[in-house]
C-alpha cells in the first residue's frame, strides 16, 4: 500500500533537515578554508577552481538524475555564501588603512569609498564641492585614490600627487593606464609608491565579488602587493598587466564593443524603431543585446566619449571596424550571399578553438534569461 501524504511530507521534512545540517557543516569547513587563506594571504575567489568544481558537481548531478539548472542554481548560492564568509574573514584579518578618495562623491569613487569603509578602513572622500581639499586628504592618507573621469585624471594627478606623503601609495582607477601611470610616477615625490588600477565593472553591487581588477606596476613592490590584497579581500580577481598591454586590451574590450553598441543605438534612433513592440517578438539574444544598448544610453555621454577618444589604440581599431561594416553593408546591398558565407566561414575558422567555451558560456546566459527574464 503506498504511503499517505502525511508520511511523504514527514520524509521530505527529514531530508530537508539533513540538508540544513549538511549546509551548516559545509559552512564550518568554509570558515577553516577562509582562515587558511587569510593566514597565507590568498584571495577569496579562485575562478578556475570554482568553475572546475561546478562542472564536477553538474556531472555528478546528471549521474544522479538531477537537471543541470537545479545543480547550478543550488551551488551558485552556496558558493556565493562561501565567498562572502571568506571575504569577511580576510577583511577582519587585513591591515587597516586610511584611504583618501579624490572624486569619491559620485560614480566609481563613491562606490569604492563605501566598500572600503564597510570593510573597516578609515575613508575620507571629496568631490564636487564636498569634503576637505584634495591636497589635505592626500597628505594624511595611507592610500590615495584618484577616481575622476578620464579626461580630468592627468591634470588632477599633477595637482594632487606632490602632496602625497612618503611611505603612502597613490593609485588611479581609470580605464586607461599609460598616461595616468606616467603622470603619477612623474609628479609623486620619491618615496611615494604608485600603482595603476582599473576595476573592470561599474559602481554597483555589495563589493567586488567575482569582479576583475587590472593592476599595473608603477613604483614599490610592497605597495603593489598591498593594493592587490586590498582588492582581493573584497572578492576581486586581480590581473597584472603592463600599462601598454592594458590599453591595447581596452581598445578591444571597451572601444570596439562600445563603438558597436553606440552604432546600434544610433541606427535604432534613426529608424525611430518601436522598441517596446520589438520586445514582443524578441528572442533572449535580442533582449540581451537591446538591454545592453539601453544600459549604455542610461549613463553619462562623457564617460563613453572619453573611452572612445582617449585610448591611443582606438583609432586603429575603429578604422578596421569601419572597413568590416562597409564590407557587410556592400554585401547586403548587392544581395551577395556568397560574400557573406565566405567571410562568415573565415571568421568561424579563426574562432574555432574559442567556440566551445563561447557556446557553453552563452548557453548558460541564455538559459538563465529564459528561466528568470
Amino acid at each position: 500500500m503506498p504511503p499517505d501524504l502525511l508520511s511523504l511530507r514527514a520524509s521530505l521534512t527529514d531530508h530537508d533537515q539533513r540538508l540544513v545540517e549538511l549546509v551548516a557543516a559545509r559552512m564550518r569547513l568554509i570558515r577553516e578554508v577562509a582562515a587558511y587563506k587569510a593566514e597565507n594571504s590568498l584571495p577569496s575567489f579562485d575562478r578556475e577552481r570554482e568553475g572546475a568544481h561546478l562542472d564536477e558537481l553538474i556531472q555528478a548531478g546528471s549521474n544522479a538524475g538531477l537537471g543541470e539548472d537545479l545543480v547550478r542554481d543550488l551551488f551558485a548560492r552556496l558558493f556565493s555564501a562561501s565567498r562572502l564568509e571568506q571575504r569577511r574573514l580576510l577583511q577582519t584579518k587585513g591591515e587597516r588603512l586610511r584611504i583618501g578618495v579624490i572624486g569619491g562623491t559620485q560614480g566609481m569613487g563613491a562606490f569604492l569609498a563605501r566598500v572600503f569603509a564597510g570593510g573597516g578602513h578609515t575613508v575620507e572622500a571629496m568631490g564636487l564641492g564636498e569634503g576637505a581639499p584634495a591636497a589635505e586628504i592626500a597628505a594624511r592618507s595611507d592610500l590615495v585614490v584618484i577616481a575622476v573621469p578620464i579626461a580630468a585624471t592627468v591634470d588632477l594627478v599633477k595637482s594632487v600627487a606632490p602632496h602625497v606623503r612618503p611611505g603612502a601609495c597613490l593609485i588611479d582607477v581609470t580605464s586607461l593606464k599609460r598616461a595616468p601611470l606616467s603622470a603619477m610616477l612623474e609628479h609623486a615625490p620619491e618615496g611615494v609608491d604608485v600603482v595603476g588600477t582599473h576595476p573592470m565593472f561599474g559602481p554597483h553591487g555589495v563589493d567586488f565579488d567575482r569582479q576583475k581588477v587590472v593592476l599595473c606596476r608603477g613604483r614599490g613592490d610592497e605597495a603593489f602587493v598591498r593594493v592587490k590584497r586590498l582588492y582581493e579581500s573584497f572578492g576581486a580577481e586581480t590581473i597584472e598587466a603592463t600599462a601598454e598591454e592594458h590599453d591595447a586590451q581596452m581598445a578591444l574590450i571597451q572601444v570596439l564593443v562600445h563603438e558597436k553598441t553606440m552604432v546600434l543605438g544610433s541606427v535604432l534612433a534613426r529608424l525611430d524603431a518601436d522598441l517596446d513592440r520589438s520586445l514582443s517578438f524578441a528572442s533572449p539574444i535580442y533582449r540581451t543585446e537591446l538591454a545592453m544598448i539601453g544600459r549604455m544610453f542610461a549613463q553619462r555621454a562623457e564617460l563613453y566619449a572619453d573611452i572612445l577618444t582617449q585610448n591611443p589604440d582606438a583609432a586603429k581599431l575603429s578604422h578596421v571596424f569601419e572597413q568590416e561594416t562597409a564590407f557587410f553593408a556592400r554585401a547586403v546591398a548587392m544581395n551577395d550571399r556568397d560574400a557573406v558565407v565566405g567571410r562568415f566561414r573565415q571568421i568561424a575558422g579563426y574562432m574555432k578553438d574559442f567556440a566551445s567555451w563561447a557556446k557553453k558560456q552563452s548557453d548558460a546566459i541564455l538559459d538563465d534569461l529564459v528561466r528568470h527574464g
